[in-house]
């Protein structure tokens, strides 16, 4: 799970203002959305897929517990986006949205508890695509919350859905080389491993010429995209 510092702030915005990645993904999503939908964007962070999505939907609600990353979207709000500092798991039971979007968010267990208690259409779940830790200097592999862990999870439900492989370009533009080594002393996962000297990174990043950011770490983004109906959650007895 994120933990959203300034640091982290600094580099999601950074890299969600840089690219084109939200705009991207909000369109493969709005092909899954009814006509004049209001959809909830489920821990939506620093709220730039709750602003691409606004283009797409009636209404988008925006809800987070963070109000470090909500922040960031209070400062420019689209005038559909409704922004919910609040603990979504705290939301009242007649409160329902035509979609719900889940991007990575907790588990599967989760999602299917408030989409099952507040979704009346569809429920779409992003995952990630990929197999091992991005940031890290030896290989780790990752064994939760991923595409195929999503798609046995929901096989094992028995719940009918659709799955959408996508990869996106999300990578992450650095303002200095000090910038470049802080983000994977915040990402990398250290576990023994010796301190992080530029040179031991700057093989990995492209020079780009722009005085604002001089430096870019590209990083396609494997997705998987799942779609299914809230009426086809299993409900308890």
């Amino acid at each position: 799970m994120l933990i959203w510092t300034p640091d982290t702030v600094r580099f999601q915005k950074d890299a969600a203002e840089y690219g084109s990645y939200h705009q991207t993904l909000a369109a493969h999503i709005a092909a899954y959305l009814p006509p004049a939908a209001q959809v909830c964007d489920a821990g939506c962070g620093l709220g730039y897929l709750s602003r691409a999505l606004a283009l797409h939907c009636a209404r988008v609600t925006a809800i987070d517990r963070e109000p470090l990353a909500l922040a960031v979207l209070r400062v420019q709000t689209p005038p559909n986006v409704e922004v919910c500092e609040d603990d979504i798991f705290a939301l009242p039971d007649t409160q329902h949205y035509d979609a719900m979007v889940f991007c990575f968010f907790g588990s599967m267990e989760e999602t299917l508890l408030l989409a099952g208690k507040h979704c009346r259409g569809k429920v779409i779940v992003i995952k990630r695509g990929w197999s091992h830790h991005r940031f890290s200097f030896r290989e780790e592999p990752l064994q939760k919350y991923t595409s195929d862990e999503t798609e046995q999870f929901l096989r094992k439900r028995g719940i009918p859905f659709t799955r959408e492989d996508l990869t996106l370009d999300m990578g992450q533009p650095f303002r200095s080389e000090h910038d470049a080594v802080r983000f994977f002393e915040v990402y990398g996962r250290r576990n023994g491993q010796p301190a992080i000297f530029f040179e031991n990174i700057e093989g990995r990043l492209q020079k780009t010429g722009s005085p604002a950011f001089p430096y870019y770490l590209p990083q396609e983004k494997p997705l998987g995209i799942f779609v299914f109906d809230a009426a086809d959650i299993p409900r308890p007895n």
